[in-house]
């Protein structure tokens, strides 16, 4: 992946959250995407937490945290985000 896309791929992939997890904020139409996925990889860890804007798939497989990344993107499904402070 190049450009733009490698840079989401790259900051997703990069950090966990305290509890260990690999955090990825899909858009709220992306959920039978995310379930399909999880349901084929039988990841017993794998979370779906929802949102207003956003569900946030939360994994612990680095491999399968990546393979839903790139699925997603292709499909336009990773959901946008700003930093606030």
């Amino acid at each position: 992946m190049k450009g733009l896309s490698g840079r989401f791929l790259w900051d997703i992939l990069s950090r966990r959250d305290p509890h260990g997890y690999y955090v990825i904020p899909l858009k709220p139409e992306g959920r039978g995407f995310a379930e399909s996925i999880l349901k084929r990889n039988n990841d017993p860890y794998a979370k779906i937490v929802e949102g207003r804007d956003v569900i946030l798939v939360r994994v612990r497989s680095k491999s399968v945290a990546e393979r839903i990344v790139r699925m997603a993107w292709r499909r336009g499904l990773i959901a946008e985000f700003e930093e606030v402070y």
